[in-house]
């Protein structure tokens, strides 16, 4: 059964101490009238989605684990991409990033690509054609295992068994003279199982639609979408990913108690740490790896696991490698669970400030530049025909992470905003965004009345 917003009352997962409440969309206007005045491509209804439609007769298509060819190679590619972006994200604070989740909403970005918009995206993916279209329907066919209601995942109390949510959604701007390819659709519902929406994305209204899908699909962790709409934009792809998961042995809450963590600037501050002793629930698989890195499993229930990386002292965690993160895995699958006496502090990271892909330089950093607007070299003609040309303007990321003595609440939402642009050539940019030199000058005489050295413009 799924719940639409305003269904039931949220409170934040795990223990209420400390959080805020989670704010309902239900007094929202969601219009999703379909598109009026103009031919929308051929869909169906979806049951039980009021307002959202497929592709007619396209299903997603099935295949297993064993039968993608392409699964591993896409596996570590989705793993390269979020330590990438986990790289270029602020180096302040925590941060927190779904692998998962931006690789899905780029292999849905990539359906529609063409030229060398597509062959970055399947360099960034890790595969390329039909293999890269089953390696991906195989790893959503293995999450539905553990799919259950999103708001199951949120309640007071951690759900029984572990939920595993993963959905995808493509809205599209209903204004007239706008459409999909119906092939485009096609594609995003057999490869991804993606519903369709239409709304006014120049508006609020189209604001609210994609809200309130975002708000639903992580069980209210991510109240908004962070996408802004605008009088160019014309598609919206969204992914969303919720997981929710008791410990296969869960911490003593009586055993947690604050103690000193130390800061990137060398600060020690007093912290909530979890605790196991090492005896009975405090066996972990355990692994030395190189570079002074310690790596420690945590199993949960079933279906899913937590790594934790320590680096060495003075080392930032962004700086691990895919080949490192190969090397943990690897070491700790073959790892016995040993004795281990563990301190672990308690996380709670909020979906505070969206990750914004494209200005951070993440989709640059991975090789993805062309399909961005303002590069010229777009081409999205899979997408929409005609004379339509179509780039990347928006790309964000909202997450949220919970790690108690119970177990983990974690959620993403990945959005990927398609805007029209026109022919010209983009204008040039100059970015101000480093140190520089401002002067003032007599303009008749070239006199220099004022210098400054800006270093620190706060």
């Amino acid at each position: 059964m799924t719940h639409t917003n305003g269904a039931r009352r949220q409170t934040p997962p795990i223990s209420a101490a400390g959080r805020r409440p989670i704010r309902s969309l239900a007094g929202l206007a969601l219009p999703l009238a379909l598109l009026a005045g103009c031919a929308a491509p051929a869909t169906t209804p979806v049951a039980g989605k009021e307002g959202t439609v497929r592709a007619e007769n396209a299903s997603m298509r099935t295949v297993g684990l064993d039968d993608a060819g392409a699964l591993d190679a896409v596996v570590a590619a989705t793993g390269a991409l979020g330590l990438t972006v986990l790289g270029a994200a602020p180096d302040e604070g925590n941060a927190v990033v779904s692998p998962a989740s931006l690789a899905t909403a780029l292999a849905m970005l990539g359906e529609g690509a063409r030229g060398e918009s597509l062959d970055e995206l399947e360099r960034a993916l890790g595969a390329s054609g039909e293999e890269r279209r089953d390696a991906f329907a195989a790893l959503q066919r293995s999450v539905l295992e553990l799919d259950g209601d999103p708001f199951d995942a949120t309640a007071d109390e951690l759900p029984e068994r572990p939920i595993l949510h993963l959905a995808n959604n493509v809205v599209v701007h209903n204004g007239e003279g706008f459409e999909v390819l119906p092939e485009y659709l096609a594609a995003l519902a057999d490869g991804f199982d993606a519903g369709v929406q239409y709304a006014d994305l120049t508006s609020d209204a189209g604001k609210a639609v994609l809200s309130e899908w975002v708000n639903e699909h992580t069980g209210g962790l991510i109240e908004e979408s962070a996408i802004r709409t605008h009088a160019d934009l014309r598609v919206v792809l969204q992914d969303a990913i919720l997981f929710a998961a008791r410990w296969q042995t869960p911490f003593d809450a009586g055993s947690s108690y604050r103690r000193p963590f130390t800061l990137p600037s060398g600060e020690r501050v007093e912290v909530d740490t979890m605790h196991a002793s090492g005896g009975e629930g405090g066996v972990f698989a355990h692994a030395e790896l190189g570079g002074g890195w310690v790596a420690v499993r945590l199993p949960y229930q079933e279906g899913a696991h937590s790594d934790l990386l320590l680096p060495p002292k003075g080392t930032d965690p962004a700086a691990a490698t895919p080949a490192l993160l190969a090397e943990a895995a690897e070491q700790l699958d073959a790892a016995k669970p040993v004795p281990l006496a563990l301190s672990l502090p308690k996380i709670d990271i909020e979906a505070e400030t969206p990750l914004d892909l494209i200005e951070s330089g993440a989709l640059e950093q991975a090789g993805v530049s062309a399909v961005v607007c303002g590069s010229g070299r777009s081409d999205l003609s899979g997408i929409a025909g005609g004379s339509t040309r179509l780039c990347l303007d928006q790309a964000v990321q909202q997450a949220v992470l919970r790690v108690d003595e119970a177990g983990t609440v974690a959620a993403a939402a990945t959005e990927v905003g398609i805007s029209t642009f026109s022919a010209q050539a983009a204008p040039a940019a100059v970015h101000f965004d480093r140190p520089f030199l401002l002067t003032i000058t007599h303009s008749e005489s070239g006199w220099p009345l004022f210098q400054a050295a800006i270093r620190d413009p706060r």
